[in-house]
């Protein structure tokens, strides 16, 4: 693998460097972008664009997480589903999601005739 140098950085005595309005665009970087340096197994570093993820979604980008998600992706396009329709039925079939015993079909809609006034 070739590399290209794309300029040099110059720490000040507080720690500090800026990156050369160049740079930035060829990089693609704008302000607020975050940067993460990481060390390779040969000892040299890379700078890679990063994405702070909020600590309640990180269960997301675990394995477990992205193996939940890989099976709910499977289960929907084998049509394991369950469709509600309306707030009331989604929430009473999601309510029963937290009960012990899990998700339970949601409960059949009475059809208009036989509602009884």
């Amino acid at each position: 693998m070739s590399t290209r140098i794309i300029g040099y950085l110059t720490i000040d005595q507080k720690g500090r460097t800026t990156l050369p309005q160049r740079m930035r665009e060829e990089l693609g970087l704008v302000e607020g972008a975050q940067l993460r340096i990481e060390q390779t197994e040969s000892g040299s570093f890379e700078i890679v664009p990063a994405i702070t993820i909020p600590q309640d979604q990180l269960w997301y980008h675990s394995p477990a997480g992205r193996a939940m998600l890989a099976q709910a992706e499977a289960d929907f396009r084998e049509g394991r589903f369950t469709r509600t329709r309306g707030e009331a039925e989604t929430r009473r079939f999601l309510d029963s999601l937290k009960r012990v015993g899990g998700a339970k079909k949601p409960a059949k809609r009475a059809s208009k005739k036989s509602v009884k006034r």
